[in-house]
């Protein structure tokens, strides 16, 4: 469940939207430069760069480290060549049925090449290698993931300066982090078979998504199945609101077996349809903010879908002051189901979501049935060193439901709702910086206390989560 930065990170959720969606996405991208681009909280809700160091125009510390980029010195342009690496140590207690201490390494490596024979035309592959040593048992995706596919397509067209691009084949697609993304702090993270347009007329972008989502192996080349397929329509238009973008978009969701509830069969096909639309600004004297709202609808199987989410968050960073701290508050709501038994689902869906930092850097909870606050700041003590700590509290939209993890899997259920409803709180802190160009360090604690309901239905006790990472991209950037 554990799960940076525009040209110069390693792992790179809104550079990738950037490519995907086109325009559309290079909207999106425009109005996050508070966060990190391309790190997993620059596109979720209102909380600090949790996966990266945030963007600054500063003088590195150190000289640059570039053996790749240097072979690339020495290659025609078409043709180059990039090199990922990332290595965390991490550690938990009391998660699920786990009661003591649990600390392991992940790695994560990834090659790939970049072949650019004309300027509309490309054509990118990339392998990866995700392996956790020292892990308790079981073990397997996402923290490993040995020897895999993780990028191969073609793109005709470019979307950053041409009308019209298309990408075919394997690719990272973050649609807005928080029903379809990449959730690149996962070892592993996640690719798709599809087909990406995108559209770029004047203000207005649109990307025209037809996809798989690729299920991992343990080793060896991963795949998609057939028939559990996502299509999806994402527009942006610029400028309508000063220093703002409205997003709307639409998504359909199909996949051949689901849980079905109180009918005579316990499983059914997904059809299921999620509206919605995004408003974001920043830089508005200082200020930026983010509104997001969903509705689903369809059918799992005989049950109806009716449910709902929203994200609501604002920040506002203090220029004047010597470490220019950003404060920022947020608020999320995803519907539950009061009644398991009247073949209505009302618990959101939170599809493909980005989990680092959705809900706290712990990655406990998804956004279903759940009421979430936050509040924090983000201090740079230092030039290209980002310092964050953050409050969230949680409780369950229905007592009767599930809560539920950000997989979207159930950690615990109560039906008869007399536990109540408060999940529990959580403190984190966390913090970044870049070494030079290329190298990143980050590290960060989060620490879980239960509330009156997870305390009652799990009798479990407080839950931390620690880690160290190093990140390094050399190269060309691959994705």
């Amino acid at each position: 469940m554990r799960h940076p930065r525009a040209a110069r990170a390693l792992t790179l959720p809104c550079a990738v939207v950037v490519c995907l969606l086109g325009g559309a996405a290079q909207l999106s991208a425009q109005y996050d430069k508070v966060a990190a681009l391309g790190s997993d909280s620059a596109i979720t809700p209102i909380g600090g760069p949790a996966s990266a160091p945030l963007i600054e125009t500063f003088p590195y510390g150190l000289p640059d480290f570039r053996p790749t980029g240097r072979m690339n010195d020495h290659l025609p342009k078409w043709l180059q060549f990039g090199l990922e690496e990332r290595f965390r140590v991490e550690g938990s207690n009391n998660t699920g049925s786990i009661t003591h201490y649990d600390a392991y390494l992940l790695n994560r490596f990834r090659f790939g090449t970049f072949i650019q024979p004309a300027s509309w035309f490309r054509i990118v592959a990339q392998v990866q290698d995700a392996r956790p040593f020292l892990q308790s048992p079981p073990i397997g995706p996402p923290n490993e993931n040995r020897w895999d596919l993780k990028l191969a397509y073609a793109q005709i067209g470019d979307p950053e300066s041409q009308p019209l691009s298309i990408r075919i084949g394997r690719q990272e697609i973050d649609y807005n982090s928080t029903i379809l993304a990449n959730s690149e702090w996962r070892n592993q993270g996640r690719s798709y078979d599809g087909v990406v347009a995108n559209l770029h007329v004047d203000r207005l972008r649109l990307g025209i998504v037809a996809a798989s989502v690729v299920n991992p192996l343990d080793e060896g080349v991963s795949h998609h199945q057939d028939g559990n397929d996502v299509y999806a329509l994402y527009a942006g238009i610029d400028r309508v609101l000063p220093k703002s973008a409205i997003e709307p978009f639409a998504l359909w969701r199909i996949a051949p077996s689901v849980s079905v509830e109180h009918a005579p069969v316990k499983t059914g096909r997904l059809d299921e349809k999620a509206y919605g639309f995004r408003i974001r600004g920043r830089e508005i004297s200082h200020a930026d903010y983010r509104f997001e709202l969903v509705e689903e609808r369809g059918l799992a199987g005989s049950n109806g879908i009716n449910a709902w989410g929203t994200t609501l968050g604002a920040g506002y960073q203090i220029i004047a002051s010597r470490w220019r701290p950003r404060l920022f508050t947020g608020f999320d709501y995803a519907s539950g189901d009061q009644n398991p038994r009247d073949g209505v689902r009302n618990t959101f869906d939170t599809m493909y979501p980005t989990a680092h930092d959705r809900f706290g850097i712990t990655d406990e909870f998804g956004w279903q049935n759940i009421i979430a606050g936050r509040a924090g700041a983000t201090v740079e003590p230092h030039p290209r060193w980002s310092v964050t700590g953050q409050y969230l509290d949680f409780w369950l939209a229905s007592a009767t439901d599930a809560v539920y993890n950000s997989s979207g899997g159930v950690i615990a259920r109560d039906p008869t709702g007399r536990s109540g409803t408060h999940i529990g709180k959580e403190f984190d802190f966390y913090t970044w910086y870049e070494v030079n160009r290329e190298v990143h360090v980050g590290i960060g604690v989060g620490h879980l206390l239960p509330g009156a309901a997870l305390a009652r239905i799990t009798k479990g006790d407080s839950y931390t989560y620690p880690y160290f990472a190093v990140e390094f991209l050399d190269g060309k950037r691959v994705h």
